[in-house]
């Protein structure tokens, strides 16, 4: 088990909650922020747009598999657009939506 968890990697969806910079990124309040490990993998103004940016970063030849988990802020409507967006873009990959009921992220992924 401990070997699989080298195998998976994780991001999440949350938002800004005051201006700021990281890096050159210049990042305002209310910013959808999607967060890979330590870096900062896209800040938008959109959802969808931030999962598929950390998918894109996280998801690799050896994945099989996409988890995601959606927060309290989040309907099962809009996890559902979400899913079908990601399913349509990533048709060979299976994936899990969850309510995770988690609060300040919008989603947390992982991939394995």
């Amino acid at each position: 088990m401990t070997e699989s968890f080298s195998y998976t990697k994780t991001a999440g969806i949350t938002y800004a909650v005051r201006d700021s910079h990281f890096g050159e990124q210049e990042i305002h309040e209310n910013d959808i922020l999607g967060l890979v490990a330590k870096d900062i993998a896209a800040v938008t103004q959109d959802i969808e747009s931030a999962v598929m940016a950390v998918l894109d970063r996280i998801i690799d030849d050896e994945s099989g598999l996409i988890t995601m988990l959606y927060g309290e802020d989040v309907t099962a409507d809009d996890a559902e657009v979400i899913a079908d967006a990601v399913r349509e873009k990533y048709p060979d990959l299976d994936l899990e939506m969850q309510r995770g009921g988690q609060s300040v992220y919008y989603y947390l992924i992982s991939v394995e």
